[in-house]
């Protein structure tokens, strides 16, 4: 909807022409945000997690401990920001993905497909996934947090069963259900559950998930 009078503005719109200060602390913000994640993904793939430091982060980020600490925690938020910007990236690459099938493709091979990647991705961030889970003693919240996450999913798996069924590849299935089963089995929780308790492996962990909702159905 286009204003014609600067009274008629909304109160949550952001007039940065009038508010010029403001325009400049967002994109300073901005910018302090993308030093600090790009930092600390840096230190992450070279150090153990747990021996990182937030001084660490601020000294090679080149901004003050004050700076780091308004905007997070503890090394906890910093690995949940970041596990946020690129679980986006990895959803949206998963949809490019899907968006168009070759011909000879069947649905079942996508959903399959599906699995493995969304595992592949749990597994390569399971160690912010820890760092997450060590800091966080509500691990409810956490899961909580990242309920639109496992909407996105759903909306991304649950029409490939539904074009299955309708292509006649699995019998008539409760899509719906079996989507929501199928991602509260890939929690991360649950896999980091598996892999450091029960001793799974990654592939253990796939193929068992897969017999479940590929071959199973």
């Amino acid at each position: 909807m286009k204003h014609t009078n600067d009274h008629e503005k909304s109160l949550y719109e952001v007039d940065i022409e009038a508010h010029p200060a403001c325009g400049r602390r967002e994109e300073r913000d901005s910018e302090y945000r993308r030093r600090i994640l790009t930092t600390a993904r840096s230190l992450f793939k070279t150090n153990e997690i747990e021996n990182v430091t937030m001084h660490q982060i601020a000294k090679e980020a080149g901004v003050g401990q004050g700076t780091l600490y308004r905007r997070y925690a503890h090394i906890g938020e910093v690995c949940s920001d970041l596990l946020h910007s690129t679980t986006n990236q990895f959803l949206a690459s998963l949809e490019a993905v899907l968006a168009d099938p070759s011909p000879e493709i069947t649905a079942m091979s996508q959903f399959s497909d599906a699995i493995i990647r969304i595992i592949d991705f749990i597994d390569d961030k399971a160690p912010l996934l820890s760092a997450i889970n060590t800091m966080y003693t509500d691990k409810r919240s956490f899961f909580l947090h990242k309920k639109p996450i496992y909407v996105r999913l759903q909306n991304i798996l649950s029409p490939l069963l539904t074009r299955a069924v309708h292509q006649g590849e699995i019998e008539q299935i409760d899509v719906t259900l079996t989507v929501s089963t199928l991602l509260a089995s890939l929690l991360p929780g649950q896999y980091l559950y598996h892999r450091e308790v029960l001793g799974y492996s990654k592939e253990q962990f796939t193929e068992g998930i897969c017999r479940l909702f590929v071959k199973g159905i």
